[in-house]
């Protein structure tokens, strides 16, 4: 994986911070100009044929994200620009979005995911409406500036509006962020996220893949004598809503194993029984260690579970 950045990038002292975290992730990165200005894309070497051996040739392919940094004062030009020709747009026609958006491919057919990144535009805003308090109160004849950016004029409203849009019509997210310490921490999780994106894309293709050894955290390993059998069972008693390790764990004493637990429901006489089998079994609270009972409620959809061949019978009428 490689972390392709712009050259842009690079002229903001901030972007020490970004240098830093890519260097601590020890992941490749490269500074090459980009198709768009200060953003930043993803490459993975892949195999140049479908038969890997090992000294095969790889290729890199470029993934589809694609993070764009927009400079506050450019976002809220952009944004001002399509509120002005807003109102001249057909509702069903849908608004001009390369107006806010600095790249004019988003309404064809790319199959790029671009989100966008704006730093400090809550600082930039504060620092121009102060600008303008203090002008307010220099005379004119004393070289008053001239008035301000009508940009400067949006709303937090109309800055909402804006980011709807984008989503609903452009597929577009923006994140406003505070520092760069802070944008080379998202760089830093969205370069983990891409990088794990074929594992767990095959992962999800193998079955009963919820149950992957050491990839899970209540994934349990059976060994071949048998040991892990009885944690197996009390984590699939887990699965039912509303169970906590506690119950899961006095079921799994009084019958260690589904098999044990079907033979005491053949021994049941009635239908009644069975239903209510498990529902005096003690638990102590692991609040104040006082001991309560299952209950009629999770005792019958434990039967339902083991007993009914219907797939699809709803255990938990009250979820």
């Amino acid at each position: 994986m490689t972390v392709c950045m712009d050259p842009g990038l690079l002229e903001d002292r901030g972007s020490d911070a970004l240098m830093e975290a890519l260097g601590s992730m020890e992941c490749k990165y490269c500074i090459t100009p980009q198709i768009l200005p200060c953003s930043i894309t993803w490459k993975r070497n892949m195999p140049d044929s479908l038969s890997v051996t090992d000294g095969s040739p790889l290729k890199a392919e470029e993934e589809d994200e694609v993070l764009v940094l927009v400079e506050p004062w450019d976002f809220l030009k952009r944004l001002f620009s399509l509120m002005q020709s807003g109102s001249n747009v057909p509702l069903w026609s849908g608004p001009d979005l390369t107006q806010i958006l600095p790249l004019n491919c988003l309404e064809g057919d790319s199959t790029k995911a671009y989100s966008l990144v704006v730093i400090g535009l809550d600082a930039y805003q504060w620092y121009n409406q102060h600008q303008e308090r203090q002008q307010v109160l220099i005379p004119e004849d004393q070289g008053r500036r001239e008035d301000p950016s009508p940009q400067l004029s949006v709303t937090q409203q109309e800055i909402e509006e804006a980011l709807v849009m984008l989503q609903l019509w452009g597929n577009t997210g923006v994140l406003f962020l505070d520092t760069w310490q802070e944008f080379s921490q998202h760089v830093s999780v969205m370069t983990k996220a891409i990088a794990k994106r074929p594992y767990k894309k095959q992962l999800g293709t193998l079955p009963f893949s919820f149950c992957t050894d050491g990839g899970w955290s209540s994934g349990v390993r059976v060994e071949k004598d048998g040991t892990g059998l009885r944690e197996a069972w009390r984590k699939q008693l887990q699965q039912f809503n509303r169970v906590s390790c506690a119950m899961a764990e006095a079921i799994a004493a009084a019958y260690p194993s589904p098999s044990l637990l079907l033979q005491a429901y053949e021994k049941c006489s009635t239908k009644k029984e069975r239903l209510l089998l498990l529902s005096d079994i003690q638990v102590k609270t692991e609040e104040n260690g006082k001991e309560r009972q299952i209950g009629p409620d999770l005792s019958r959809r434990v039967y339902l579970c083991m007993a009914s061949t219907n797939p699809d019978l709803v255990l938990d009428i009250s979820a």
